[in-house]
Protein backbone atom coordinates (compact mmCIF):
# COMPACT_ATOMS: atom_id res chain seq x y z
CA UNK A 1 0.00 0.00 0.00
CA UNK A 2 1.51 3.32 -1.07
CA UNK A 3 2.05 6.28 1.24
CA UNK A 4 -0.69 8.38 -0.33
CA UNK A 5 -3.27 5.67 0.37
CA UNK A 6 -1.99 5.29 3.92
CA UNK A 7 -2.28 9.02 4.60
CA UNK A 8 -5.88 8.96 3.37
CA UNK A 9 -6.70 6.06 5.69
CA UNK A 10 -4.91 7.67 8.64
CA UNK A 11 -6.97 10.83 8.13
CA UNK A 12 -10.15 8.76 8.32
CA UNK A 13 -8.88 7.05 11.47
CA UNK A 14 -8.57 10.46 13.11
CA UNK A 15 -12.13 11.36 12.17
CA UNK A 16 -13.36 8.05 13.57
CA UNK A 17 -11.19 8.47 16.67
CA UNK A 18 -10.11 4.86 16.25
CA UNK A 19 -6.70 3.45 15.37
CA UNK A 20 -6.75 0.22 13.40
CA UNK A 21 -4.46 -2.66 14.27
CA UNK A 22 -4.95 -4.00 10.74
CA UNK A 23 -5.19 -1.00 8.42
CA UNK A 24 -5.87 -3.32 5.48
CA UNK A 25 -9.34 -3.95 6.92
CA UNK A 26 -10.15 -0.28 6.55
CA UNK A 27 -8.75 -0.23 3.04
CA UNK A 28 -10.91 -3.20 2.05
CA UNK A 29 -13.98 -1.48 3.50
CA UNK A 30 -13.36 1.37 1.08
CA UNK A 31 -12.66 -0.70 -2.03
CA UNK A 32 -15.53 -0.99 -4.50
CA UNK A 33 -16.05 -4.03 -6.69
CA UNK A 34 -15.47 -1.95 -9.83
CA UNK A 35 -11.93 -1.14 -8.71
CA UNK A 36 -11.16 -4.79 -7.96
CA UNK A 37 -12.42 -5.84 -11.38
CA UNK A 38 -10.07 -3.35 -13.06
CA UNK A 39 -7.06 -4.31 -10.92
CA UNK A 40 -7.19 -8.09 -10.76
CA UNK A 41 -3.41 -8.45 -10.56
CA UNK A 42 -3.35 -6.66 -7.18
CA UNK A 43 -5.14 -9.51 -5.36
CA UNK A 44 -7.66 -7.16 -3.74
CA UNK A 45 -10.99 -7.84 -2.03
CA UNK A 46 -14.03 -5.61 -2.42
CA UNK A 47 -16.19 -4.32 0.43
CA UNK A 48 -19.46 -6.15 -0.30
CA UNK A 49 -19.06 -8.75 2.46
CA UNK A 50 -18.15 -5.93 4.85
CA UNK A 51 -21.34 -4.08 3.86
CA UNK A 52 -23.37 -7.17 4.77
CA UNK A 53 -21.76 -7.46 8.19
CA UNK A 54 -21.78 -3.73 8.84
CA UNK A 55 -25.52 -3.51 8.24
CA UNK A 56 -26.16 -5.98 11.07
CA UNK A 57 -23.59 -4.53 13.46
CA UNK A 58 -24.87 -1.00 12.90
CA UNK A 59 -28.44 -2.12 13.49
CA UNK A 60 -27.47 -3.76 16.77
CA UNK A 61 -25.60 -0.64 17.93
CA UNK A 62 -28.47 1.70 17.12
CA UNK A 63 -30.97 -0.69 18.73
CA UNK A 64 -28.90 -0.71 21.90
CA UNK A 65 -28.75 3.10 21.88
CA UNK A 66 -32.44 3.83 21.38
CA UNK A 67 -33.84 1.09 23.62
CA UNK A 68 -31.88 2.59 26.54
CA UNK A 69 -32.83 6.17 25.63
CA UNK A 70 -36.55 5.59 25.11
CA UNK A 71 -37.55 3.24 27.89
CA UNK A 72 -41.32 3.52 27.44
CA UNK A 73 -41.51 3.34 23.65
CA UNK A 74 -43.13 0.20 22.19
CA UNK A 75 -41.32 -2.13 19.82
CA UNK A 76 -43.00 -0.80 16.69
CA UNK A 77 -41.99 2.77 17.46
CA UNK A 78 -38.40 1.78 18.21
CA UNK A 79 -38.30 -0.02 14.87
CA UNK A 80 -39.43 3.16 13.10
CA UNK A 81 -36.81 5.26 14.86
CA UNK A 82 -34.05 2.79 14.02
CA UNK A 83 -35.12 2.67 10.38
CA UNK A 84 -34.99 6.47 10.19
CA UNK A 85 -31.50 6.58 11.68
CA UNK A 86 -29.94 3.92 9.44
CA UNK A 87 -31.61 4.67 6.13
CA UNK A 88 -29.52 5.32 3.04
CA UNK A 89 -29.84 9.10 3.11
CA UNK A 90 -28.87 9.36 6.77
CA UNK A 91 -25.89 7.01 6.47
CA UNK A 92 -24.70 8.86 3.37
CA UNK A 93 -24.73 12.12 5.30
CA UNK A 94 -22.69 10.55 8.09
CA UNK A 95 -20.24 9.30 5.46
CA UNK A 96 -19.96 12.80 4.01
CA UNK A 97 -19.19 14.22 7.44
CA UNK A 98 -16.34 11.72 7.69
CA UNK A 99 -15.28 12.46 4.08
CA UNK A 100 -15.49 8.76 3.27
CA UNK A 101 -16.09 9.57 -0.38
CA UNK A 102 -12.51 10.81 -0.67
CA UNK A 103 -11.28 7.43 0.56
CA UNK A 104 -13.13 5.19 -1.90
CA UNK A 105 -11.30 3.16 -4.52
CA UNK A 106 -13.54 3.10 -7.61
CA UNK A 107 -13.25 1.82 -11.13
CA UNK A 108 -12.95 4.34 -13.96
CA UNK A 109 -16.58 3.93 -14.98
CA UNK A 110 -17.94 4.57 -11.51
CA UNK A 111 -15.50 7.43 -10.98
CA UNK A 112 -16.58 9.19 -14.16
CA UNK A 113 -20.28 8.76 -13.35
CA UNK A 114 -19.92 10.55 -10.01
CA UNK A 115 -20.43 7.50 -7.80
CA UNK A 116 -18.04 8.91 -5.20
CA UNK A 117 -20.79 11.32 -4.11
CA UNK A 118 -23.86 9.07 -4.56
CA UNK A 119 -25.90 8.25 -1.45
CA UNK A 120 -25.94 4.52 -2.17
CA UNK A 121 -22.16 4.25 -2.50
CA UNK A 122 -21.52 6.37 0.59
CA UNK A 123 -24.07 4.55 2.74
CA UNK A 124 -22.65 1.16 1.76
CA UNK A 125 -19.12 2.34 2.44
CA UNK A 126 -20.15 3.63 5.87
CA UNK A 127 -21.59 0.21 6.75
CA UNK A 128 -18.40 -1.42 5.50
CA UNK A 129 -16.26 0.84 7.70
CA UNK A 130 -18.37 -0.12 10.71
CA UNK A 131 -17.71 -3.77 9.87
CA UNK A 132 -13.99 -3.08 9.57
CA UNK A 133 -13.89 -1.61 13.07
CA UNK A 134 -15.83 -4.59 14.40
CA UNK A 135 -13.47 -7.10 12.75
CA UNK A 136 -10.45 -5.16 13.99
CA UNK A 137 -11.64 -4.97 17.61
CA UNK A 138 -15.00 -5.78 19.19
CA UNK A 139 -18.63 -4.72 19.54
CA UNK A 140 -17.95 -2.25 22.36
CA UNK A 141 -15.53 -0.21 20.27
CA UNK A 142 -18.00 -0.11 17.40
CA UNK A 143 -20.80 0.91 19.76
CA UNK A 144 -18.72 3.80 21.07
CA UNK A 145 -18.13 5.11 17.55
CA UNK A 146 -21.73 4.62 16.43
CA UNK A 147 -23.10 6.28 19.56
CA UNK A 148 -20.87 9.31 19.07
CA UNK A 149 -22.01 9.66 15.46
CA UNK A 150 -25.69 8.79 15.83
CA UNK A 151 -26.68 10.22 19.21
CA UNK A 152 -26.52 13.88 18.07
CA UNK A 153 -29.17 13.04 15.48
CA UNK A 154 -31.59 12.19 18.26
CA UNK A 155 -31.14 15.57 19.95
CA UNK A 156 -33.50 15.60 22.90
CA UNK A 157 -36.64 14.97 20.92
CA UNK A 158 -37.01 12.04 18.60
CA UNK A 159 -40.57 13.29 18.49
CA UNK A 160 -40.01 15.31 15.33
CA UNK A 161 -42.13 14.02 12.47
CA UNK A 162 -39.07 13.16 10.40
CA UNK A 163 -38.51 10.18 12.69
CA UNK A 164 -41.74 9.60 14.53
CA UNK A 165 -45.18 8.27 13.56
CA UNK A 166 -47.39 9.52 16.38
CA UNK A 167 -50.54 7.72 15.24
CA UNK A 168 -48.85 4.35 15.14
CA UNK A 169 -47.06 4.96 18.44
CA UNK A 170 -50.28 6.06 20.13
CA UNK A 171 -52.19 3.07 18.82
CA UNK A 172 -49.55 0.58 19.94
CA UNK A 173 -49.29 2.19 23.36
CA UNK A 174 -53.07 2.24 23.92
CA UNK A 175 -53.52 -1.33 22.78
CA UNK A 176 -50.80 -2.52 25.12
CA UNK A 177 -51.60 -0.28 28.09
CA UNK A 178 -55.38 0.17 27.94
CA UNK A 179 -56.54 -2.64 25.62
CA UNK A 180 -58.26 -0.08 23.40
CA UNK A 181 -57.71 1.75 20.10
CA UNK A 182 -57.80 5.55 19.63
CA UNK A 183 -60.82 6.85 17.73
CA UNK A 184 -60.49 9.80 15.33
CA UNK A 185 -63.41 12.04 14.37
CA UNK A 186 -63.53 15.12 12.15
CA UNK A 187 -65.22 17.81 14.24
CA UNK A 188 -65.17 20.65 11.73
CA UNK A 189 -63.49 22.47 8.87
CA UNK A 190 -63.01 26.10 7.90
CA UNK A 191 -61.88 28.02 4.85
CA UNK A 192 -62.45 27.69 1.10
CA UNK A 193 -62.07 24.35 -0.70
CA UNK A 194 -58.57 25.17 -1.92
CA UNK A 195 -57.35 26.15 1.55
CA UNK A 196 -59.36 24.24 4.12
CA UNK A 197 -58.35 23.71 7.70
CA UNK A 198 -59.62 20.58 9.39
CA UNK A 199 -60.22 19.91 13.06
CA UNK A 200 -60.02 16.36 14.38
CA UNK A 201 -60.68 14.89 17.79
CA UNK A 202 -58.96 11.76 19.07
CA UNK A 203 -60.71 9.85 21.82
CA UNK A 204 -59.15 7.24 24.06
CA UNK A 205 -62.13 5.77 25.87
CA UNK A 206 -62.19 6.38 29.62
CA UNK A 207 -58.81 8.09 29.40
CA UNK A 208 -58.62 11.38 27.46
CA UNK A 209 -59.73 13.44 24.48
CA UNK A 210 -57.48 15.75 22.46
CA UNK A 211 -57.96 17.85 19.34
CA UNK A 212 -55.72 18.72 16.41
CA UNK A 213 -55.87 20.95 13.36
CA UNK A 214 -54.23 20.89 9.96
CA UNK A 215 -54.55 21.52 6.24
CA UNK A 216 -55.61 17.90 5.75
CA UNK A 217 -57.43 15.35 7.85
CA UNK A 218 -54.20 13.41 8.07
CA UNK A 219 -52.27 16.39 9.46
CA UNK A 220 -55.03 17.13 11.96
CA UNK A 221 -55.08 13.51 13.13
CA UNK A 222 -51.32 13.58 13.51
CA UNK A 223 -51.41 16.70 15.66
CA UNK A 224 -54.16 15.26 17.85
CA UNK A 225 -52.21 12.02 18.20
CA UNK A 226 -49.06 13.96 19.14
CA UNK A 227 -50.87 15.83 21.92
CA UNK A 228 -52.38 12.63 23.29
CA UNK A 229 -49.09 10.75 23.01
CA UNK A 230 -47.14 13.43 24.89
CA UNK A 231 -49.71 13.54 27.71
CA UNK A 232 -49.66 9.76 28.12
CA UNK A 233 -45.86 9.63 28.00
CA UNK A 234 -45.60 12.33 30.68
CA UNK A 235 -47.96 10.34 32.87
CA UNK A 236 -46.00 7.17 32.23
CA UNK A 237 -42.69 8.82 33.09
CA UNK A 238 -44.08 10.34 36.30
CA UNK A 239 -45.42 7.00 37.44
Amino acid sequence: MDQSRLRTLYDLEEKLAYRFREINLLSTALTHRSYVNENKLQDLSDNERFEFLGDSVLGACVSDLIIKKYLTYPEGTLTQIRAALVNEKQLAELARNLQIGNCLLLGHGEESSGSRTKDSFLANAFEAVIAAVYLDSDFNNVKTIVTRLIEPLLKDDISCSEYFDYKTALQEFCQKKYKTTPLYMVTGSTGPDHNKKFEVKVVIVNKLTETGAGKSKKDAEKQAAQKAWEILQNEENQS
